[in-house]
């Protein structure tokens, strides 16, 4: 573990898990696999630093359900396999890793951040089947020396070994794809990708600030706190001459409130949390639609070169047909020869650009496909997100409920007259306004409450609504009241 990191740094955090939200790989606060969740195909866990000649770096330990045997793996073996996935499914989209980090990459914020995004990375890899079986995946997960090396070592595909594996890939891809109409769509989706990846920094920097505000509020919260007990034991105990049981936050009969200030600080989660490591998702995704579009256009003007070419080797046979053969070609051959080489080139650059062409039509038919699921799943995860915020936000403020909630049943243990009017603060109005946002925030509470119950009910009304609609309705004489043959109908067939 890297060095000054608390034991339980990596841990899910369980008072989330007790309200509700379930840890998954890539979520928040996600750094160690629960146990349950082993059966994936690959992640990573157990940090450790390791010394080398000149500074240090983090390994992780490798581990998955089709796995033999756990493997460290560094950052720069995930570097090097994201790096050739790109290089040799040039147009298809892969994950994206989280950036290189060439400063404080050794800081505990940053080995948490960096771990819990490459856990993201290989979970969706696992789920690219065609990624996750590949030779370059595939190396990644044995028992190699040096990875990194064995991984850079693969050479580049030619074109023919490249459509070869991308119709292994995608079997049912549109043949008669229309490129021209294809990439007018795959043009406007860049262009909202650049708009969308402006907006998404420009958010992230707010959450930021939101996030570093909350933290320091947590902070001085707890130091009113500290301010209070400070209080009652230099203050207040000598005030009640030296009756314990005259105070309130050091109270050693009131176990309730001392334990709930004990735990105030790891309770006090804050909500911000959850909007920055969506916000860090959405920007690593919109990059690897980016990436993708990019290579997509790369094989378009890797087409028009060929097609440039070909036109050339075809003047150059038209040439040589006609005895116009190039001088310095012929100076240590003949001219039949090179006549020749010309006619085989030109066959071959014909054979390279029906490949590039085929590979183009695989690569952007699979990139619209992936731009529908992209849309799908920001929806699905903007909505998830929003309700892990919502609950954190609710958690965060049942803590500070709690607490002053013991405080106030303190002081009418202590107080007999507490609930009365104006007793204690006589035509300061204290009484008064307290009494009054008491039962503003009694009644809020309540609503909110009933607000989350009718909407778990329509919910489930309109789940129900849709499984009965998904039903097939009985038709005439198949049954229901009604139906000729009696009131049932016949009995339905196994």
């Amino acid at each position: 573990m890297a060095e000054g990191v608390d034991e339980n740094y990596y841990t899910q955090n369980d008072h989330l898990a007790a309200i509700g939200f379930q840890a998954q790989p890539g979520d928040i606060y996600y750094m160690n696999p629960p146990k349950e969740l082993s059966s994936y195909p690959m992640f990573i866990d157990n940090p450790k630093k390791n010394e080398k000649t000149v500074g240090s770096y983090i390994s992780y330990t490798l581990d998955g359900a089709d796995m033999t045997e756990k493997l460290p793996r560094r950052y720069s073996d995930f570097f090097s396999l994201y790096e050739k996935l790109l290089q040799r499914w040039p147009g298809i989209y892969i994950p994206r890793l989280p950036p290189k980090k060439v400063i404080g990459n050794m800081d505990p914020s940053v080995i948490k951040t960096r771990m819990r995004l490459l856990n993201r990375f290989c979970l969706n890899l696992s789920n690219i089947e065609y990624l996750y079986k590949s030779e370059e995946a595939n190396i990644f997960r044995n028992n190699i020396p040096d990875v990194a090396n064995a991984i850079n070592k693969l050479p580049e595909l030619s074109l023919a070994d490249m459509l070869g594996r991308m119709k292994e890939a995608f079997p049912e891809y549109n043949q008669n794809y229309d490129v021209i109409v294809g990439r007018s769509k795959i043009t406007e989706f860049e262009q909202f990708m650049k708009k969308t990846q402006k907006y998404l920094e420009d958010f992230m920097k707010s959450v930021n600030t939101a996030s570093e505000k909350n933290e320091m509020d947590k902070k001085q919260y707890n130091e009113l706190i500290t301010g209070f007990k400070n209080y009652e034991k230099e203050n207040m105990l000598y005030y009640a001459d030296g009756n314990e049981n005259a105070l309130i936050f050091i109270n050693p009969s009131n176990n309730e409130l001392s334990e709930k200030v004990l735990k105030l600080k790891q309770e006090m989660v804050n909500p911000f949390v959850a909007l920055r490591d969506w916000l860090q998702e959405e920007v690593l995704d919109v990059e690897a639609m980016q990436v993708a579009i990019e290579q997509f256009y790369g094989l378009l003007k890797q087409e028009e070169k060929l097609k440039a070419k070909l036109v050339e080797l075809e003047e150059d046979v038209k040439k040589g047909q006609q005895g116009q053969v190039n001088i310095f070609k012929t100076i240590f051959k003949k001219k039949e020869d090179v006549i020749a080489e010309t006619e085989k080139e030109k066959e071959i650059t014909q054979q390279k650009i029906a490949d590039i062409e085929e590979i183009i039509k695989i690569v952007g038919d699979n990139l619209e496909n992936q731009m529908e699921i992209f849309k799908n799943d920001k929806t699905n995860n903007y909505y998830k997100y929003l309700k892990i915020f919502s609950i954190m936000q609710r958690e965060a403020n049942r803590v500070i409920r709690e607490i002053w909630s013991l405080v106030g049943s303190s002081l009418k243990d202590i107080m007999p007259n507490y609930d009365q009017e104006g007793a204690y603060h006589e035509n300061t109005g204290y009484d008064d306004y307290s009494g009054q946002k008491e039962q503003e925030v009694q009644h809020e509470e309540e609503a909110q409450d009933q607000n989350y119950a009718q909407e778990n009910e329509i919910h489930d009304n309109v789940e129900n609504q849709e499984q009965n609609e998904e039903q097939p309705q009985p038709q005439e004489g198949e049954g229901g009241e009604g139906a000729e043959g009696g009131e049932g109908g016949e009995e339905p067939q196994e």
